[in-house]
């Protein structure tokens, strides 16, 4: 398993070579994904890709701190309600409505259909 480097080289790699601490952190989150059990992987790949889009979204990475750190407050509050409230995550339910295609101006047959 890979060492994270110190906070010093962190930030050096930030400041001077960006791609190689995306890289690495690109690395040691597969690294991660990959040792984690069968089970979780698909999961933990689907939050990585998350992560992925809203990093891509930042536009400088003092944005992209906020952004992620408001992800991070979304989790966690999800997290408290499932340990502290279990009952309120089946809650919700959905109401499935069937689609209809609205009939095209003029379209008379369309409208002798079920």
């Amino acid at each position: 398993m890979q060492t994270l480097p110190s906070f010093d080289e962190l930030k050096a790699m930030a400041e001077n070579a960006p791609e190689e601490l995306e890289a690495l952190r690109l690395s040691m989150s597969e690294e991660i994904i990959n040792n984690a059990s069968e089970a979780m992987q698909p999961r933990l790949r689907a939050q990585m890709s998350h992560i992925n889009q809203v990093i891509a979204t930042g536009k400088n990475p003092n944005h992209t701190n906020i952004l992620l750190m408001s992800e991070l407050q979304q989790q966690l509050k999800r997290f408290a309600l499932a340990l502290n409230a279990p009952e309120t995550l089946k809650a919700h339910c959905a109401e499935i409505k069937p689609f209809t295609r609205p009939n095209p101006p003029g379209d008379s047959s369309a409208s002798s259909k079920p």
